[in-house]
């Protein structure tokens, strides 16, 4: 029988945030996409702060227009409803109707690949890839800082509060929140140089 020592030395996580989108680089992902329904899907996953699965998941009834809301069914099934950004509405608005209703298991998904079904992570990825390309833009990231770390970044940027991005990304623990607060200090040091002068 092998023995096992008495205990374990573990790897801290790293909960920093080393890489996220500007403003200016989302702007140019979007002006280089040129495709609709690949400008409606990424528009949708970046203001509606989505993760990939969240957005291969939506369905034609989880827009409500009429309320501006979506609902939003995270990782482990649990459902949220999230305001609809006026810039999503008008262009999923567009982009439905263009897009023939699709039957894919029952459901009838917002986004459908063209072989008909719904869309993969990895596809997603691959199509942001290409516009981040065309874009110029050679920073790393993926859909995950799109989605996710760059809507939430730019937020602390420019004054929302910890609570509101928390209830936005739906984070069940605000300490989760917590690691985009790396840009508030950032900013508080650009600020302090510029006023702070003699």
């Amino acid at each position: 029988m092998i023995g096992y020592p008495a205990t374990f030395k573990f790897i801290k996580p790293d909960n920093c945030i080393p890489h996220y989108f500007t403003e200016e680089d989302v702007s140019r992902i979007f002006n280089a996409c040129h495709n609709l329904k690949h400008l409606a899907m990424l528009t949708t996953m970046f203001y509606e702060c989505l993760r990939v699965s969240e957005l291969c998941a939506l369905n034609d009834d989880d827009i409500d227009f009429e309320a501006m809301t979506l609902r939003v069914r995270d990782k482990g099934g649990r459902e949220d409803m999230v305001p609809l950004n006026s810039k999503v509405a008008a262009i999923l608005k567009e982009y439905l109707l263009i897009r023939p209703p699709i039957e894919v298991s029952g459901e009838h998904p917002v986004f459908i690949t063209d072989y008909l079904n719904r869309w993969h992570r990895s596809e997603v990825h691959r199509v942001l890839c290409i516009y981040k390309k065309k874009a110029g833009i050679t920073k790393p990231g993926g859909v995950h800082v799109f989605g996710r770390h760059s809507p939430a970044s730019i937020m602390i940027k420019n004054g929302c509060d910890i609570l509101t991005i928390k209830e936005l990304m739906r984070h069940r623990d605000k300490k989760t929140t917590s690691r985009y607060l790396h840009i508030s200090d950032q900013v508080k040091r650009e600020k302090h140089a510029q006023y702070l002068t003699l």
